[in-house]
């Protein structure tokens, strides 16, 4: 009985102990200038409220319309701006940015 215990617990012990592979995600970190995208060609995933940020030292304005080429949400980027949440998105949804800089979204 010692034995089955002793055994027992040596293979509870190393059952517990096995490292398995940890798999992460990259990090969001796209920085865009000026141009038209479109979500589905960023690899922005759908209904996710993301971050964006002006970091150049030009104003920036960023439209988001829809399919219908309907505005969903329009904002102005001054230089060196704060980050800003924009978003969710859907993957037919396209980014247009207006000016010289360049933004980062992340999430």
């Amino acid at each position: 009985m010692k034995r089955f215990i002793a055994i027992f617990s040596i293979f509870l012990f190393l059952s517990f102990n096995i490292k398995s592979p940890t798999v992460m995600a990259q990090p969001l970190n796209k920085t865009l200038s000026e141009g038209i995208y479109r979500m589905k060609d960023l690899d922005l995933m759908e209904n996710i409220i993301y971050n964006i940020q002006n970091g150049s030292s030009a104003t920036i304005f960023m439209i988001i319309v829809d399919d219908n080429e309907q505005i969903i949400e329009s904002r102005r980027l001054p230089a060196n701006s704060a980050k800003y949440n924009i978003g969710p998105f859907k993957y037919d949804d396209k980014l247009l940015i207006l000016g010289s800089g360049s933004i980062t979204i992340t999430e």
